[in-house]
């Protein structure tokens, strides 16, 4: 909701409000005048014995009676009090004379008493049964004069309290439902706010925003040097107009998450001086028809407006665009959604319509660009696509380096060292792992720190220490990105049969892992329980890979069965423990046969596919291949895990010596890093042969090499 429409809607609510209250507060303090006030009169007390009766509703006098001559003062105060029913009953059995009028009111229980002797009023309420009776009988008794009239606000007030409320919230309704449609459906600022743009106006937020250029971003060399060009463009757009040469109105950011899709759209603004604003897809979807259009309308004229004020680029930066920017039609009802494909369809006219939108620029940014409309990607409107991928060695170094260079770090630290150890890390997870290591830190150096320390103290307290992040906090920074938290009294309190279970099964995938051909180095073995797993055998490459080999396949497949074969060769049993590296193992055979062509199926790629969104049908992912073939793919996978498997028991049977001693160093240690590891295999070296550990899942039946 806008701020102007909050404020219009209190005030209206405070305002009824007020009035009823005034209102009802000014009828009760003066219940003599609630009829017309010339129709009611009042009378004196009449002569004992004569008879008293009611004329009508509006006016009620005294046989013999003459109008009231003698009134309190209008002007004089009037307190109004409460008397009991009884009080009320011995005030009129006792003092008469000292009651000039009775007010009873038709159809209600609550009367008026006006005290002649100091002009007072007070209401009383009588008994539900019998009360109004009983005033108006010792009345006629005691010559009090009354009156009865019709109490024009009791309905009022019985409706009031009845429905006042619902109509108060009607009302409210009613104008919000105005004002939506007055200016929601034209893009216009009613309807709370729906129609507005939600994206964030990086510009508007103060100097508390740190400006981000080029310099802060690392790990994507190709999309820098492609955003710089853009930035060069934006910076000296006579040069390019010389030639001719149009910078591009779009740029798609594709990559897996936290590869700094975001980080790159705030250089390029940080870069060219520019403005800066960020929305996501999502912002644009609404309950409401035609919301999520008028926000993309309302996005871009605030664009260009701050092009004009400003004279300097704009970029627009949209995150998870393929939530408003799918393909369109398929037939699927995920793919058929108005509202989404009204807001996809704004966009599009918004970049290549009749506007101009010189100096402003929209940068998306997406993990699936295959799922991006086809007319979203053509030239003219998203020009350039940029793969953000995962940072390689000299990437995460880089990447080290920027997230370490305001931190103390102990001497044997370098970002290289750091780099070799977070393989397949993306740039948000190593700032993660550069947090978690000082947080841990920062609770080392502090235990000996009075928690009533002065800043100054702190200070002087840590530089007297010497403090530092030492390798082991990088060490548990990175563990605990991918694998959770370490709890040591949770590691504590497992059972000995457990602690044993998982030595056995680590130790086991560390021992075939250092004999398989084509297997990653072993860095750390550990069987500390952590939130996501109970231990683990982390293998790190020499060097970045950008593929894998049928050997190297193989090899991490026999490494993922052999924490299953070690337990049954050594415990005699098993445990829920190896799910995940079955998980792991199949889903490496199924690629085999199905997309990579290492299958005796031949060179086949038979993924699933389809006609609809991402190969989606309106009964289900659909697959691309006959009953028969399906068969045939089961039976083949099915084959190359189960040879994988007894490959690694070969291996745990001939190796048992070396992995009991493994599971009892681990039990006693709990963790065994690199250089740990190197000196246990140069002390147990392995018994298998090495040049008869190979496999060729795609050799004809019986064929090993």
């Amino acid at each position: 909701m806008s701020q102007k429409n909050t404020h219009f809607a209190v005030w209206m609510v405070c305002i009824i409000l007020l009035a009823a209250f005034v209102g009802f507060v000014l009828v009760d303090s003066n219940p003599i005048q609630r009829g017309n006030p010339s129709a009611v009169t009042a009378t004196h007390n009449s002569p004992r014995g004569s008879k008293v009766r009611p004329t009508d509703s509006s006016q009620a006098v005294s046989e013999g009676g003459s109008p009231a001559t003698s009134r309190p003062n209008p002007r004089a105060p009037r307190p109004i009090g409460i008397m009991q029913a009884h009080e009320l009953f011995d005030l009129m059995k006792s003092s008469p004379d000292s009651i000039a009028s009775i007010t009873i009111f038709n159809g209600s229980d609550r009367i008026t008493l006006l005290r002649s002797d100091n002009g007072n009023r007070y209401y009383v309420t009588l008994p539900e049964r019998g009360g109004t009776e009983a005033v108006i009988a010792l009345a006629q008794e005691k010559s009090i004069a009354w009156k009865a009239e019709t109490d024009s606000t009791a309905t009022l007030r019985g409706f009031f309290f009845s429905f006042g409320p619902f109509l108060i919230l009607g009302g409210i309704l009613v104008f919000f439902w105005y004002r939506n449609r007055q200016g929601g459906a034209a893009g216009g600022p009613g309807g709370m706010g729906f129609a507005k743009s939600r994206a964030t106006d990086h510009d508007a937020e103060g100097a508390d925003v740190r400006k981000v250029t080029f310099n802060d971003v690392a790990g994507c060399d190709e999309a820098i040097k492609e955003m710089r060009r853009i930035a060069r463009g934006l910076r000296r757009r006579k040069l390019y107009a010389f030639f001719g040469a149009k910078l591009p109105k779009g740029i798609i950011l594709e990559g897996p998450p936290g590869t700094g899709k975001t980080l790159l759209a705030r250089a390029l603004a940080g870069e060219t001086d520019g403005t800066f604003s960020s929305t996501s897809g999502s912002d644009f979807v609404e309950m409401f028809v035609g919301v999520g259009a008028s926000r993309v309308r309302d996005t871009f004229e605030k664009g260009r407006k701050k092009v004009k004020e400003t004279g300097k680029p704009h970029i627009i930066f949209i995150d998870e665009i393929d939530a408003v920017g799918g393909k369109r039609g398929g037939g699927t009802g995920e793919s058929s959604n108005s509202e989404r494909e009204q807001t996809l369809n704004a966009i599009l006219v918004e970049m290549d319509g009749m506007k101009n939108n010189e100096g402003l620029i929209l940068v998306a940014a997406t993990n699936r660009a295959d799922m991006l409309d086809n007319a979203l990607l053509r030239p003219g409107r998203f020009d350039s696509q940029i793969t953000v991928d995962l940072p390689n060695k000299e990437g995460r170094s880089a990447i080290f380096a920027i997230h370490t260079r305001k931190k103390p770090l102990a001497e044997n630290i370098s970002c290289d060292l750091l780099a070799a150890r977070s393989y397949g890390y993306s740039g948000a997870e190593i700032e993660g792992a550069c947090n978690r290591a000082a947080l841990l830190a920062a609770e080392r150096y502090g235990a000996d720190i009075p928690e009533d320390a002065s800043e100054a103290e702190i200070e002087a307290a840590l530089r007297k220490a010497g403090a530092v992040i030492s390798l082991a906090d990088f060490d548990e920074g990175v563990d605990f990105v991918r694998f959770g938290s370490a709890d040591p009294a949770k590691q504590k309190a497992m059972a000995e049969d457990d602690k044993r279970n998982t030595a056995v099964h680590e130790a086991g995938h560390a021992c075939v892992s250092d004999v398989m051909p084509g297997a990653d180095p072993v860095v750390k073995i550990t069987i500390m329980n952590r939130s996501k797993a109970l231990g683990y055998v982390q293998n790190m490459p020499s060097d970045d890979r950008y593929g894998l080999t049928d050997e190297q396949i193989i090899a991490r497949m026999v490494t993922c069965m052999a924490g299953r074969a070690a337990q049954e060769v050594i415990l005699g049993k098993s445990d829920t423990g190896a799910a995940n590296d079955f998980e792991q193992a199949s889903q490496y055979a199924y690629n085999m046969v199905t997309r990579w062509g290492m299958s005796r199926l031949g060179h086949i790629s038979v993924g699933r596919g389809g006609t609809g969104m991402r190969g989606m049908s309106g009964s289900g992912p659909i697959a691309n291949y006959g009953p028969g073939l399906a068969d045939r793919i089961d039976d083949e996978w099915m084959r190359i895990v189960e040879e994988c498997y007894k490959m690694a028991r070969a291996i745990v049977e001939k190796d048992r010596t070396r992995i009991e001693a493994l599971a009892k160093t681990l039990l006693e240690k709990e963790t065994v890093l690199g250089d740990e590891w190197n000196a246990f295999t140069a002390q147990n070296p392995s018994r298998v042969d090495k040049n008869s550990l190979s496999f060729d899942p795609a050799a004809p039946e019986g064929g090993k090499e």
